[in-house]
């Protein structure tokens, strides 16, 4: 029998009641907190979305506002309106480009044989119809003596057809001979006279063959590339050599549409950073655009004479001088519509209207306006790249 006192937990019935009631007691507070947790949560999440909602209207609110006619993003308070200043304006237009020679030239012989001969070294400059090199000729001589053997043997043919035709004319004549047999040697002296012709085109050829055998300068300059060596088996119209004419230069370059319509040929070019100064004449300007650049094509010639000559090849910038003074409206850079290569915003009868102008760049930066606009226009300063012809005119301020 198990004695109570003994027990190491004791049956006390009210003490077990109050165990079994502790977990009950306990699990709406748990809920309750965990209800404030959820509603505190959800509370903090309505108050983020809030405030991101009101900034978000309050941007669309300034992008409403921005992109109003005659607005500015970047200005607050009355607009700027300006008048141009009526001034003569000295062009300058820059131009850069590449040095070529005016005459180059790939050079290699006319027929094939062996390379016999090299006549110039590389750099050299050789004067017009001096020899850079020569094949091996013996085969082409040859053939230029067998062609002159047939045209003595065809002279030959041609004596005896032209004796005996002189002969039977007078036996046809006196009845001795036939008409028929006139007729027959006549033909045999034009047939070796027509191989006389073919003869003599054949020998023709064979000494043209053997002029070819030689390689000659078909124009004064200096020699860029010669072979490694002789010996080697060369083939028609294959480039052995190279040569430029660089006493002249050509300078090819392109000018923006806006620069092309001053140019004209005949003007100054001047060669930057050339010692000594160099300078060369303008002498065409083409009348289309490159569709690729939209820039208009020119050509410069530069006279590379003098003790220390140009190179060809060489990138250069230049400038174009001596152009006429022509008359602009300096309007600020500010006037150029975003978006928009030519175009300013006139203020008239308060409206905007839109003018597309030519123009060039001061070197602060300012328009200078050659057509399209008056000095005594009302220039809107920095439009609004949405600005169109026929919006209202924004108020505006001081006026300069």
């Amino acid at each position: 029998m198990t004695n109570p006192e003994l027990s190491p937990h004791p049956a006390d019935p009210d003490e077990a009641d109050r165990e079994a009631a502790a977990p009950s007691r306990r699990s709406p507070v748990a809920w309750i907190l965990a209800t404030l947790v959820v509603l505190g949560l959800i509370g903090w999440l309505g108050a983020r979305v809030k405030v991101a909602l009101e900034a978000r209207q309050a941007l669309a609110a300034e992008r409403n506002e921005a992109t109003k006619p005659g607005a500015h993003p970047s200005e607050s308070g009355p607009a700027k309106i300006v008048t141009g200043v009526a001034q003569k304006w000295q062009p300058e237009v820059a131009l850069e480009g590449t040095l070529e020679p005016e005459r180059e030239a790939d050079l290699g012989f006319r027929v094939p044989g062996r390379l016999a001969a090299i006549r110039v070294k590389l750099g050299e400059r050789v004067r017009s119809g001096q020899v850079l090199a020569t094949l091996d000729e013996a085969e082409a001589r040859a053939q230029v003596q067998a062609a002159s053997a047939q045209v003595r043997a065809a002279e030959a043919q041609l004596a005896l057809a032209s004796d005996a035709a002189h002969r039977t004319g007078k036996l046809v004549g006196s009845g001795a001979a036939s008409q028929a047999s006139g007729v027959q040697v006549s033909e045999q002296a034009r047939l070796a006279a027509a191989q006389l012709d073919a003869a003599r085109a054949q020998l023709t050829l064979a000494e043209t063959a053997l002029a070819n055998h030689v390689l000659t300068a078909p124009f004064s300059g200096a020699v860029t590339r010669v072979p490694p060596g002789t010996g080697a088996i060369v083939s028609p119209g294959v480039p052995l050599f190279h040569l430029q004419d660089t006493s002249t230069l050509k300078l090819a370059a392109t000018a923006s549409e806006v620069d092309a319509a001053l140019l004209h040929p005949g003007v100054t070019v001047a060669l930057s950073g050339a010692a000594p100064q160099k300078t060369g004449t303008l002498v065409a300007v083409l009348s289309s655009v490159d569709p690729s650049t939209r820039r208009v094509v020119v050509q410069a010639e530069v006279k590379n004479d003098g003790p220390a000559p140009l190179r060809g090849g060489v990138f250069v910038r230049a400038e174009v001088v001596g152009l006429a003074p022509v008359q602009v409206v300096r309007v600020p850079a500010e006037a150029l519509r975003p978006g928009s290569q030519d175009e300013l915003m006139v203020v008239k009868d308060g409206r905007l209207h839109a003018r597309h102008v030519l123009f060039s760049r001061a070197a602060d930066g300012a328009l200078l306006v050659r057509s399209g606009l008056e000095a005594t226009d009302a220039i809107l300063l920095s439009p609004s790249a949405e600005a169109a012809d026929g919006d209202p005119a924004p108020s505006a301020g001081a006026a300069r």
